[in-house]
């Protein structure tokens, strides 16, 4: 099981790294002037992304998730001849010892964490349309180890003491070091070892088309669409926590409308569409729900129909000043589930992910000095930006909390 399952749609879905080249913090339906030039560059931090919102909607830990607790059950499950030393143990006194036996539990811990920095550059081709390229860089670092807790083998030796030469070398040789012999049977399968990461990347290159009409004194409406190259890494089936992020062919395609109240309240409304085209990858494919972690034999490349997402949100933008802008904002997202396909007997359908749906609140605060250059009284026209958001629930995906800072030039 990928540490990580389906993290690349649910990243991908928040490096939409063109935004309208305006002076509001979030969700503005303002383009370029025509012939006018805007570089900029967005900086920020994805953390939270260790813990996951489940099927029923609960938050947990992706150490939780993937623990592994080597009862007496689980233990005769991975090796057969322990139940002979468990039946012992049952013989020796009335506590039954081997009912009880167990090597604890193994945890994968991790902190993962993706600083990205995407230059960006959009041009005003029309006073209503603007286009733009943007290349998202990331470093993703995660402090990875496998850890075992709560094993009582030493104890129920305690418990036998000399009695029995035959029970304490059954309890000897089933007294194994998890974390070592898990890195052990990776290696053995061919799975890259979890050891610490920090990897730089190239995300996917996108292309955007951003298009105002509709334009009255008090409301406009956009039209976006942005198409996403799949320039970046992929998922690799033989490492269990790559990032795996990118490397997907898709085309998003939203509307964003905007009422200015009494000149200083901007409300926002938006929604768009994702479709990810269908494509084929190499995938390790489980013979049954057991094969957790498929052999390098298993490998093959698959179709993959990874499924439409369906977002809608809003936003309401205060100008405190002429230089200064406070925004607040909802979004949700609704995906449809993943298919998979091959030509064997396997089961291809154990590596798709159910429907997912995540909602995020932001904020943001927006200083630009164009209206004042304008006017004479800045030297430069600039923006810069911050926005936080944060995942406050979902169903069937990953957390993730972001911090932003967008840097933009004119001229």
């Amino acid at each position: 099981m990928k540490i990580f399952s389906f993290f690349a749609i649910s990243l991908s879905l928040l490096f939409a790294v063109i935004s309208p080249p305006s002076a509001r913090a979030m969700d503005s339906t303002e383009v370029l002037p025509e012939s006018v030039n805007s570089p900029s560059i967005r900086m920020g931090v994805v953390s939270g992304i260790g813990f996951k919102f489940m099927s029923n909607g609960d938050l947990m830990s992706l150490g939780e998730i993937n623990s592994i607790e080597f009862d007496a059950k689980a233990l005769a499950q991975y090796e057969p001849r322990v139940n002979q030393l468990i039946a012992v143990l049952n013989q020796f006194g009335d506590q039954r010892l081997g009912d009880q036996l167990s090597l604890g539990v193994l945890r994968v811990e991790t902190k993962p964490e993706v600083r990205y920095m995407a230059p960006v550059y959009a041009r005003g081709i029309t006073g209503n349309w603007t286009l733009g390229v943007g290349v998202p860089i990331l470093n993703y670092k995660n402090k990875l180890s496998l850890t075992q807790t709560g094993s009582n083998v030493q104890a129920v030796r305690a418990i036998v003491g000399d009695a029995s030469g035959e029970i304490n070398q059954g309890l000897a040789d089933v007294n194994i070091n998890l974390a070592a012999t898990a890195q052990s049977m990776l290696a053995q399968k061919g799975y890259r070892t979890l050891t610490d990461r920090d990897e730089t990347q190239l995300g996917d290159v996108q292309l955007v088309s951003i298009l105002q009409f509709a334009k009255r004194e008090t409301t406009s409406a956009q039209f976006k669409t942005i198409l996403s190259l799949p320039t970046g890494e992929g998922d690799d089936p033989d490492d269990l926590a790559d990032l795996g992020a990118f490397g997907y062919l898709a085309i998003e395609n939203q509307i964003l409308g905007n009422y200015v109240f009494r000149g200083r309240w901007q409300f926002a409304a938006k929604t768009g569409y994702r479709y990810t085209f269908d494509d084929s990858v190499v995938r390790r494919v489980p013979l049954n729900e057991q094969d957790t972690l498929p052999g390098v034999e298993t490998k093959e490349t698959v179709s993959r129909s990874t499924g439409g997402a369906f977002f809608a949100g809003g936003s309401v933008t205060y100008s405190a000043t002429e230089t200064l802008d406070l925004a607040l904002g909802i979004e949700g997202t609704r995906k449809a589930g993943d298919e998979y396909s091959g030509g064997g007997a396997k089961r291809y359908d154990l590596l798709a992910r159910g429907v997912s749906n995540s909602d995020r609140v932001r904020m943001g605060v927006t200083y630009s000095s164009v209206e004042t250059f304008l006017d004479g009284r800045a030297i430069l026209p600039a923006m810069i930006a911050y926005e936080f958001s944060d995942t406050i629930g979902g169903i069937n995906t990953e957390r993730a909390t972001i911090h932003e800072i967008w840097l933009q030039l004119f001229f």
